[in-house]
């Protein structure tokens, strides 16, 4: 990797060197566009960094005007802008930062890990690449290494960062570093829920996040990110389990990418539904990855005995409760926290379902109107769920029976996507006009039996569906 590969490959590249000429102000290209350079990632290169010596301001002034671009402070006091430039349907950001320390290579040890510490002078003065602290040998040796311990004491996001890396690059973290993690997890409790929930989601984003959870587990770095995990561990679950709460949740995780690796990816339909944004940058793929941990949170506080066995009555609804204070703390979206608490409180509904077997129209209509546009979430949260569960009570060939039920509901629910709505048969009004009905909850659910009575094929006319409501309204309940 040379200045003439690197010049080429970002856009306006030079323009900046010449602006930093003129002001005679050193500018520097550093971190993770030379990195992924230096990897050679096929990916589009789009996120730029530069440290700016002096007089920031000025050169992002400038720049901004060459490129008919707007700039927006990202930090006054730290001297942090942001310009945006909107190119060939793309979008790139370019992102300067006042000089910290005292000269350029202090700057540099104040950053994250060495994998971020390559750098290059914009200028051209110089045209190798600045590399003080072996980063590009730890690029190679794909390890993620600290060069500064403090700066983990200065940001204990970082952590999390070293995380994300970890998971998505292939890198291992060198053992130091880790120790260090270690002495200064405790101050990630001090960090915003948005920027915990920006560095969690990352390492969501992977197909093989449980290696970073499983990491960041052992290490007990979780437990200073959702501290509600700690009472899980620990907590038996009788014969039909062979592991206790928390490292079945674990599993749970394990399980269910290991079923989109091997099954969703190839269901086109499912893949676009677990895709879909729930907030901007975060998929419901991600979210499901949370409930696979959370789905059971729960249980220590459900615990019972009856008898002989071990139950945990209302661990769904009493998880769900706990899920919200969860969301709200690490600054979930409105509808992102509503997805978790539907999945944590339906979550064991399709297993019922399943020892219907099979299930009824009746009882699948009320599954995917209960559940909404997350049943297939459900589904899946709940396949995890039953393969994470392996103990010796765990009946296997009941278990393929589930499988496939549960597989078929969720071709059921695309396959009803495609079907044009029904027309509908009466309105409020109709039924209010015909009974002589004041509006009342009594109204609405007379319109929602009649939807359910038309979806199922049991009435298709007007005269049935008032049949349906005559029926209601005599009986005074559904």
């Amino acid at each position: 990797m040379n200045y003439k590969i690197i010049s080429k490959k970002i856009p306006y590249f030079n323009l900046i060197g010449a602006i930093s000429a003129k002001r005679k102000v050193n500018v520097w290209l550093v971190g993770g566009v030379l990195r992924d350079l230096f990897l050679g990632k096929k990916k589009d290169l789009i996120d730029f960094d530069f440290c700016v010596e002096k007089n920031v301001l000025g050169v992002v002034r400038d720049f901004s005007k060459r490129i008919s671009s707007k700039f927006i402070v990202l930090d006054e006091k730290e001297g942090s802008y942001r310009v945006i430039l909107k190119k060939h349907s793309k979008i790139y950001t370019y992102d300067f930062t006042l000089m910290r320390g005292k000269d350029f290579n202090e700057d540099l040890y104040l950053r994250d890990f060495t994998i971020n510490m390559l750098a290059v002078n914009v200028s051209g003065k110089n045209n190798s690449v600045i590399d003080l602290f072996h980063s590009a040998k730890d690029i190679k040796n794909k390890l993620i290494r600290s060069a500064n311990e403090d700066v983990l004491r200065q940001d204990a996001l970082r952590i999390l960062r070293g995380f994300a890396f970890m998971v998505n690059y292939g890198f291992k973290i060198d053992k130091n570093t880790q120790k260090a993690f270690v002495k200064y997890k405790k101050l990630l409790k001090n960090i915003s829920g948005e920027r915990i929930n920006e560095e969690l989601f990352k390492i969501f984003s992977n197909s093989h996040s449980y290696d970073a959870i499983k990491r960041m587990e052992e290490l007990r770095v979780l437990d200073e990110v959702i501290p509600q995990i700690t009472k899980m561990r620990n907590v038996y679950q009788g014969g039909f389990h062979h592991l206790d709460v928390w490292r079945h949740s674990l599993e749970a995780l394990r399980e269910f990418e290991a079923l989109y690796r091997k099954y969703i990816v190839h269901k086109k339909e499912i893949l676009a539904y677990l895709n879909e944004p729930l907030a901007e940058g975060r998929t419901r793929a991600q979210i499901i990855k949370l409930a696979c941990l959370l789905h059971d949170i729960g249980k220590p506080i459900a615990k019972n005995r009856k008898g002989n066995r071990t139950i945990f009555h209302m661990h769904e609804k009493i998880g769900m409760n706990i899920a919200e204070n969860i969301a709200k703390k690490i600054k979930l979206s409105l509808r992102e926290k509503d997805v978790l608490k539907k999945l944590i409180f339906w979550h064991l509904r399709p297993g019922y379902l399943a020892d219907q077997a099979p299930p009824t129209k009746r009882a699948i209509y009320h599954f995917f109107r209960d559940t909404g546009e997350e049943g297939v979430s459900v589904i899946l949260l709940s396949l995890s769920d039953w393969r994470a569960t392996r103990g010796p009570l765990t009946n296997m060939i009941k278990r393929k029976r589930h499988e496939r039920i549960m597989l078929g509901l969720i071709d059921h629910y695309f396959e009803e996507k495609k079907k044009k709505p029904l027309p509908k048969l009466i309105d409020g009004y109709d039924v209010m006009k015909k009974f002589n009905l004041k509006p009342s909850a009594l109204v609405g659910e007379i319109l929602k039996k009649v939807k359910e009575e038309q979806v199922l094929g049991k009435i298709t006319t007007k005269s049935g569906a008032y049949a349906v409501a005559q029926k209601l309204i005599k009986g005074g309940r559904l």
